[in-house]
């Protein structure tokens, strides 16, 4: 029995349809899951109501952690970061153990490190370490930047594109490495049956490393909307970002700019020299299939 935690969020949801199209036997565990599809057993459990987590375990024996908030979504109250991530992903593991599961699965970000102190990338580096010091078997996949349907940052990006008279441009020459989330279910599939990638945490990312004005220029032209580009340095970002974060679903997030610090790239074969398989490109899918396909 694998359980996907995390089942209706944007990596879960289509982990859950592909290991129940395959005809494994999943549990999708959320706080407010969805109704059970063929193959798969709904169950109701929160990251930070361990009884609730002993519970969705039982009788587990791989567990595939998608449940954080990400960088792209704002906190709810001040330290829910830190407090879902980092003690939801303790209280995870805690529950793990208790309950005999004999794998963990994490799905984190392309560079997770340490962070500062209050940070959301230390809340990431948080959930890394309680993962590699539970005493489980575990594994941890680190992509950069996801596409596909649903995926949240084409998403915002073309949201800032529709309400802004001009496109920003965030991180100067940063680069991202965009990774399908079908490619990313495909190796969390074979992490969860197969040991050789066992206490390995393993950075992923697409065909293509890309600009942000390179990016910005796909998402204009995938949505047909003309911006003028302006290079937006990453202290006046801060600032935009607090501002609107004042917005009850905010375009961008301070969070979010931690992640464009730094190159958000790794090797081009890396997908293909560890699971031996060629990822899709982003400019390929756009053409065919749009932001969301």
């Amino acid at each position: 029995m694998i359980a996907v935690v995390g089942a209706t969020g944007f990596v879960g949801r289509h982990l859950v349809a592909r290991l129940a199209s395959s005809g494994v036997s999943v549990r999708a565990v959320a706080r407010k899951p969805a109704a059970n599809a063929p193959g798969v057993e709904a169950v109701s459990a929160d990251l930070l109501q361990p009884e609730s987590l002993q519970t969705a375990l039982r009788g587990v024996d791989t567990v595939v952690h998608c449940a954080a908030i990400t960088a792209d979504r704002k906190e709810a109250y001040p330290g829910q970061y830190r407090r879902v991530n980092g003690e939801g992903t303790r209280n995870l593991v805690a529950a793990a153990r208790m309950g005999g599961v004999k794998r963990i699965v994490l799905v984190n970000g392309l560079g997770t490190r340490p962070g500062k102190e209050g940070s959301y990338m230390r809340t990431r580096w948080e959930m890394a370490e309680s993962v590699r010091s539970s005493g489980l078997v575990w594994v941890a996949l680190q992509p950069s930047i996801l596409f596909g349907d649903g995926a949240p940052f084409p998403a915002a990006m073309a949201r800032l594109a529709r309400q802004l008279p001009v496109m920003p441009v965030l991180g100067g020459g940063r680069k991202l490495q965009p990774l399908w989330v079908e490619d990313l279910v495909t190796c969390l599939v074979q992490c969860s049956a197969d040991a050789r990638w066992d206490g390995r945490a393993i950075d992923l990312g697409g065909p293509d490393q890309m600009t942000f004005a390179q990016i910005d220029d796909l998402i204009l032209a995938t949505i047909k909307v003309r911006r003028l580009k302006l290079p937006l340095p990453l202290p006046v970002a801060r600032i935009q970002a607090r501002i609107f974060s004042l917005l009850p679903n905010p375009p961008l997030v301070p969070a979010t700019l931690e992640l464009f610090e730094f190159d958000n790239t790794t090797d081009l074969d890396a997908v293909h020299r560890t699971f031996g398989f060629q990822p899709h490109g982003i400019r390929e899918h756009f053409e065919h299939h749009g932001l969301d396909g």
